[in-house]
């Protein structure tokens, strides 16, 4: 997934705030700020988190994803809800990386036998042929 959003009941919704009719009365019923300020509240990190400002945005998302839904109907599913019941997705937030599959040490021959080489007469080598590329993980794990 790579949209911002929350998941609540099986049901992913996009953050979604507009200067629509529906979305005001939302945003003065949850928040109760003027709307100039309610959008300088949402672009600060550290307001954006506090309840009314928080549940203001899911309202409007959740009437996005639901525009045939009446404002009152919104505000019963918002209030409705416990936020422990609600998955917050953060598209910035890297996916966790599968661990990496099971691969048996490299060893060398146990001394006394000879090694082999190529039936080409060549020597093997260790070093991938000119022209090749390795694939490479630059992930660190968390």
């Amino acid at each position: 997934m790579n949209e911002d959003g929350f998941e609540y009941k099986g049901r992913f919704y996009r953050w979604h705030c507009t200067d629509m009719g529906k979305d005001l009365m939302l945003i003065d019923r949850f928040a109760g700020v003027p709307i100039v300020e309610f959008f300088e509240l949402v672009d600060d990190d550290a307001e954006r988190g506090r309840a009314p400002i928080l549940l203001s945005l899911i309202a409007t998302s959740v009437r996005a994803g639901n525009p045939d839904w009446s404002v009152e109907r919104v505000v019963r599913t918002v209030q409705d809800m416990n936020l422990s019941d609600v998955t917050f997705v953060n598209a910035d937030e890297e996916e966790p990386t599968p661990p990496l599959p099971d691969t048996p040490p490299v060893t060398a021959p146990p001394t006394g036998e000879p090694s082999r080489s190529p039936s080409n007469g060549s020597s093997s080598s260790s070093t991938p042929p000119a022209g090749s590329t390795l694939e490479t993980s630059s992930v660190t794990p968390q």
